[in-house]
């Protein structure tokens, strides 16, 4: 039997104590389910720089990119501006824009949009005043958000609320304001989500359920515009390098203030961009830059829930 069918076959059911699992080959599994979810990994390795002629795709297209003061955010919009797009670049941090403006190489090409993307009429004026100073919309990349550190018993209810309002709801705004201008160039909707967005751990209730909702909401709506022309890509990651567990929520709504392992040892978020590049030209569906281990998560979640509770509740998510 082959591995890679069964994944990919909508009413595939392998239980976790199936005669397979028990006396196939383990490591012939693995290797099968990393290539299988590997799609993200071909994408980057197309070239030893990761990007290949992605210019000639990219140039003067226009983007709106959220979140872009720091992280994933930050490196999509320097390399969607390396590649020729002009990028509208939003986030709360005037500073931290104007930064990142003066760090890449077609300055004028990036227009800064300050903003709180948790505010409906912030977001509306930012629409509004980046159609005034292009003339498409080529695409928009929701990647603003925040994560929590806080088991959902203790957590102020504010926090849920904080998660919903800057991880789902600015996403589902953006398309009910942008979705015109999308159908007449063809563009693309995309959302950096989470691996929490198909399975969550303790500690994480109220993002893993933002994330969960990012990920109907997309595969909604890709189904509503499959003969629309617009692209709809949602992009899954593991840990990346970044301050997301520093500026996590604890139960009381504070910072956590503690980068986790995972993040100090996560893929780098610049390597992420350029998967997420590749994955745009290419019109890809869904993309999963993580690491092995949250990929295996993935696998367990669909075929072995139970398996993955015990591995969960025996490591120590914090």
């Amino acid at each position: 039997m082959n591995l890679i069918f069964c994944l990919s076959c909508e009413s595939a059911i392998l239980p976790p104590n199936s005669v397979f699992l028990r006396y196939a080959n383990p490591e012939r599994i693995l290797l099968r389910f990393d290539l299988l979810f590997s799609e993200s990994f071909l994408l980057f390795s197309a070239s030893p720089n990761g990007v290949s002629n992605m210019s000639l795709y990219f140039k003067d297209k226009v983007f709106l990119v959220t979140g872009a003061s720091s992280g994933i955010g930050r490196s999509l919009a320097k390399e969607l501006s390396k590649a020729g797009a002009v990028v509208g670049v939003v986030a709360r941090r005037k500073d931290a824009l104007k930064e990142l403006k003066a760090s890449v190489p077609n300055s004028d090409q990036m227009i800064i949009l300050p903003a709180d993307v948790t505010s409906e009429t912030e977001l509306k004026r930012v629409v509004e005043e980046f159609r005034k100073r292009v003339k498409r919309v080529d695409g928009f990349i929701h990647n603003a958000g925040v994560s929590m550190r806080a088991l959902a018993s203790e957590a102020d209810f504010k926090v849920f609320r904080n998660l919903i309002e800057t991880n789902y709801y600015p996403l589902v705004l953006l398309y009910k304001l942008l979705e015109s201008d999308l159908r007449q160039t063809d563009g693309h909707v995309v959302a950096v989500s989470s691996i929490q967005g198909k399975f969550a751990t303790q500690y994480r209730s109220g993002y893993a359920a933002s994330k969960h909702a990012v990920q109907a909401f997309m595969d909604s709506i890709r189904l509503e515009n499959a003969e629309s022309g617009v692209h709809v890509l949602t992009v899954s990651p593991g840990f990346v390098k970044t301050d997301i567990s520093v500026k996590a929520l604890s139960a009381d709504g504070s910072p956590h203030g503690i980068m986790d392992e995972g993040q100090k040892k996560g893929m780098e978020p610049d390597t992420v961009a350029k998967i997420v590049l590749k994955g745009i030209e290419a019109r890809k569906r869904d993309l999963y830059p993580a690491g092995f281990k949250e990929k295996f998560g993935l696998f367990l979640s669909r075929f072995a829930p139970k398996t993955l509770d015990k591995l969960l509740l025996k490591s120590r998510v914090t």
